[in-house]
Order: structure tokens, then sequence, then C-alpha cells
């Protein structure tokens, strides 16, 4: 799993097996989730597009350097921007592939959400910009970097912005029968989102499995059916896969899923006990985050999941970014 050399500031390519890669988004680039590029043999699969065109330019070019063919098929895994935005710089040629619920919600949350950052961007970038000299420790200049990047690689692409709406949508498992490998893909349903699907591939044992799976990061879990997600992890780890690429984080194995699964249990123990507290708002005003993710990164992700958990103990999955 050594680095791949990749000229891209905004992705490094990961070879995890012979004709397969994960392309780990750079916090300084404007990929912001994780991709993947799969040579079937005789077709190109990739999965997710990243956030905006320019990472995706560079995606493309990857995948169709490393495989020497236009790429056939690219799935998005849910409807959020920073899986969707790149689909359209690849050729007309390729199929866009996701499930039909995808699809919906990318044509009417994935458009709402768009005309938002069109309209917020910029003043988000700001904003954080303006707070990051006010920032002492190390760990919290970092987090704040990181959104600064985040709404600047927004503010520069939603002008130009046009989202590519998926050719194809699938239910339950689609089949890819290369001549080299066979891939699945597989409609979870809901947990992050109200859809998510991933991609496995059964003689090496790799899932892409979206942000179903974070990897030593807080996951957005705010707009999420936590009940729905921790099904969902059930359902990921029946696969057996020894390597799970996440939407976030680095390359990770099974024990990461049983981490996602920890963490969602452990915020949900914690939300009941603010709940049931004298002052719950006082203790959702700045949560101390846990010691065993602490060192995560996304932690601003920590205090919002906590406290839509506590304002709403049963949401149903929604927006998230």
């Amino acid at each position: 799993m050594s680095p791949v050399l990749s000229p891209s500031p905004h992705f490094q390519l990961h070879q995890l097996a012979d004709g397969v890669y994960a392309a780990l988004a750079l916090d300084s680039g404007a990929a912001v989730s994780n991709a993947g590029i799969v040579d079937l043999g005789d077709r190109t699969l990739v999965y997710d597009t990243f956030l905006t065109p320019k990472a995706a330019t560079d995606l493309r070019l990857a995948a169709e350097t490393l495989t020497g063919r236009v790429i056939s098929y690219v799935i998005n895994s849910h409807w959020h921007n920073d899986h969707i935005r790149g689909n359209q710089v690849f050729s007309p040629e390729t199929e866009i592939l996701c499930t039909r619920t995808t699809r919906r919600l990318m044509e009417t949350e994935g458009i709402a959400e768009l005309q938002d950052d069109s309209e917020n961007a910029l003043s988000q970038m700001k904003a954080m910009e303006a707070r990051l000299p006010l920032e002492t420790d190390p760990s919290a200049v970092e987090e704040t970097s990181r959104w600064v990047t985040y709404f600047r690689a927004l503010a520069e692409s939603t002008p130009k912005m046009k989202l590519r709406m998926p050719t194809w949508c699938f239910e339950g498992r689609l089949f890819f029968h290369g001549s080299v490998r066979s891939a699945e893909l597989i409609e979870i349903g809901p947990g992050h989102t109200q859809n998510d699907s991933v991609l496995f591939l059964p003689e090496e044992k790799t899932a892409f499995v979206g942000d179903l799976v974070f990897v030593r990061s807080h996951p957005y879990l705010a707009a999420s059916s936590l009940d729905e997600w921790l099904k969902a992890l059930d359902k990921i780890e029946e696969l057996d896969a020894a390597v799970i690429v996440p939407g976030h984080g680095p390359i990770g194995g099974p024990q990461d899923i049983g981490w996602m699964r920890r963490y969602i249990l452990d915020l949900q123990v914690q939300a009941a006990r603010i709940a049931a507290s004298k002052n719950p708002e006082e203790k959702l005003k700045d949560p101390p985050i846990p010691e065993a993710y602490a060192g995560w990164k996304l932690a601003r992700f920590y205090g919002a999941n906590l406290r839509a958990l506590v304002q709403n103990p049963t949401p149903t999955n929604g927006s998230a970014s």
C-alpha cells in the first residue's frame, strides 16, 4: 500500500493491488474526500469524484494514464458534494452510476446545496481566515486551516460548477466482470445518508466504502440515522474485507469498522447523559472530545454531532457535509 508518485496537489495515489488504487485526499488540496481507481482489465472504473472539477481532472488523468483507456464507469457512493462534483470533467463516453435514491437526492438536495455554497462559501472562507490567527493550539490551527482550504475550494469552484447527473441507476447489487477482475457495487441502504453504496473487490478483499467509515477522522452524524448506520456497518463487516478505503482518512482495515461503531455508540451514550442533565445547553457549549478520539481530524464535527443528537435523538438522513 505504498504511495504511488503523483503530480497532483489534491491527492496521493496508493496502490492496493495490481490495477487497484486509492486516491487519498491531501489536506492542502481541493479533493476533500477519497476516491478509487479500478482496472477491470478491459474497462476502467472510478469510485467517487471529489469536491472540485480541478481535483477530478487530475483523478481522470491518473486513471487514464494508469490504465491506458477512457474511463468506462464512474460511481457516486452518495449525494454529498465532495463525492459528486467532479462528475462534470469525465468524458461523455463515461457512464455515471448510483442508486435511484442517490440520484433523486442529487437532483434535490445536491442542487440546493450548490446554490447555498454559491451564496455563502466566500463569506465562510473569510470567517475561517479571520479565526485562524486567533488560534493558539497547534491542532486548532491545523483544523481551522483545513476548513479555510475547504471553503476556498467551494468559493473557487462553484461559479463554473454544473452538476452532472448519473446516467445509470441500480438497486441491490450490480456486478462488473472484467477480463482480469470482478467487482460488486452494493447498495447498503441508509446510513451516512438516505442511501449509500460500496464497491467490493472479492478477489482482493478490498472495499471502497465512502462515508460509511471514517478512519481517524470524526464523521458527520448530525443528519444521519445512527441505528441505520450501525446496521450498515454490520453489512460491510459481512463482506470480510481485509482493506477498507474510507471516504475520509487513511487506508484502514476491519478494525476501523469497529472504531466507527464504537464512536457512534459512545456518542449516543454521551448525548443521553447530557440530555438528562440539569443544564444540557451549558454542557453543549464546548464539549470535551473523549481521549479515544482526541487526535482525530475534523474535530469540529464532534460538538455538532453531540448537539444534534441531544436536540434530536432520532434524526432522519438528510443534508450533511
